[in-house]
């Protein structure tokens, strides 16, 4: 609750009890309360850091700077690729449920989870993809667009391409590839562990 102190509020208690075992007490005081207000000092606002001026700029001040005729080139392309990594970043948002639904499906009699770690590679990777787009794009070496607009698109089509085959193919996997592959390569291992195990047993009983 709210107080004359903008510094203080207050924290309502009902119902309860409250125990004081201080040191001098032989035995803790005990009191029971239908409604207790706690007041709680907010903390100080000279305790959290200030936003950056320079690399803490919101979506529409990064515009302002941008469409500034005198803003400096090396400025400009800093800020351009700050944008356009804000953007795709949050653009695909909108198609992790997607992703998410695509991955975690797995092939029909199969209880791996291979697609919920794909899924997690997947993600990392295009935002490794974006961070460095953005490293080159604030150099200047190739236009924002390109560098981040353009992986966007192929990890959207991805997506979008593995949904629409969850969703309207029959039977439709896009890992089952994957599924068998490394189905394949589990057993090759289990093999060679199982193999690596008889050969000690074998010298030992000769």
């Amino acid at each position: 609750l709210a107080t004359d102190d903008p510094d203080v509020i207050i924290f309502r208690l009902r119902n309860g009890v409250l125990v004081n075992d201080a040191p001098k007490y032989k035995t803790p005081r005990i009191l029971s309360f239908s409604s207790h207000d706690l007041p709680i000092d907010l903390p100080q606002i000279e305790a959290f850091r200030g936003r950056d001026v320079d690399r803490e700029k919101t979506i529409p001040e990064l515009v302002v700077i941008g469409k500034n005729q005198a803003t400096p080139d090396k400025l400009r392309n800093e800020v351009r690729a700050n944008f356009h990594f804000r953007m795709v970043e949050v653009v695909f948002m909108l198609l992790l449920p997607l992703a998410a639904l695509a991955f975690a499906i797995p092939p029909k009699r199969s209880t791996s989870a291979l697609g919920v770690f794909l899924s997690i590679v997947f993600i990392v990777t295009y935002h490794k993809v974006n961070q460095y787009g953005e490293s080159v794009g604030a150099l200047g070496k190739i236009d924002p667009i390109i560098a981040l607009w353009g992986p966007f698109l192929l990890a959207s089509g991805l997506v979008l391409w593995m949904y629409h085959v969850i969703a309207h193919r029959p039977g439709g996997q896009p890992i089952a590839a994957l599924e068998f592959a490394f189905a394949k390569i589990g057993k090759q291992i289990g093999r060679l562990i199982r193999l690596g195990r008889r050969r000690p047993s074998a010298e030992g009983a000769a």
